[in-house]
């Protein structure tokens, strides 16, 4: 259930040129699940910003964030104390995978896989992973995938490669996966994946936790709130077009 609280920030520093890593401290164990998000109040926005989990450990919490506006700007100075809302969203369900999982990512998207990856490591769940990313600068989460013994293929727009190319060419098609990244990419990946799957999806949100109805998109049988009934869907629920 998402609640509101102030959280100490601990670490705001950039992992690249516009990506920065923003670890918060709460005084209280943190209770999130992977694909859930933080809502965060930035000083002189209206509008809060909600930023997807990477990971979490006892009462800390992590997130990456890349600076897209004046809100992510101002996020970058901010060393003190965030007030959140936390716990908000619908997650990724990993109990619904078997033996393995594939992740699937683009740009930013990757970042709340990482959590994904853990999760699965502490399942026992064996982890295939292809990120891609317009440019090398831009790579993010390699010394993760190295600490934990995990292969993970990076392609890159600037090479003429993504991560669907990358996907036939290894022949994973048939895997059960997880997915984020631009809506384009997850089109794309959602035409070729056989498997079961599961996608989250990002916007803009006013309130972040359902009450405003600001984020809802229709979907094939049914309306939903990406704050509050996702941001994670099922394969075979989202109308792309929609989305577009």
């Amino acid at each position: 259930m998402a609640k509101a609280e102030i959280m100490t920030v601990i670490e705001n520093t950039p992992l690249t040129k516009d990506t920065y890593r923003l670890r918060l401290k709460s005084d209280q164990p943190v209770q999130v699940r992977c694909g859930q998000f933080l809502n965060l109040k930035i000083p002189g926005k209206a509008l809060r910003r909600p930023i997807s989990v990477t990971s979490w450990k006892d009462d800390e919490i992590e997130l990456t964030y890349r600076v897209v506006g004046e809100g992510t700007r101002i996020l970058t100075q901010c060393r003190d104390t965030l007030d959140v809302i936390n716990e908000c969203g619908n997650g990724f369900d990993l109990t619904k995978f078997d033996k393995e999982v594939l992740l699937i990512g683009g740009g930013i998207g990757t970042a709340p896989l990482i959590a994904c990856a853990e999760e699965a490591l502490r399942q026992g769940l064996q982890v295939k992973v292809v990120f891609g990313y317009q440019n090398r600068s831009q790579t993010l989460f390699q010394e993760f995938f190295r600490e934990k013994g995990i292969h993970a293929e990076y392609v890159y727009d600037e090479d003429g490669e993504n991560v669907v190319t990358r996907i036939r060419d290894l022949g994973l098609e048939k895997m059960d996966f997880l997915a984020c990244g631009p809506v384009r990419m997850m089109q794309a990946v959602d035409g070729i994946m056989e498997g079961y799957g599961q996608f989250s999806l990002e916007t803009r949100m006013g309130c972040g936790f359902g009450a405003c109805m600001g984020c809802s998109v229709r979907l094939k049988d049914r309306m939903a709130r990406i704050c509050k009934e996702g941001p994670v869907f099922e394969k075979g629920e989202i109308v792309w077009q929609n989305l577009l």
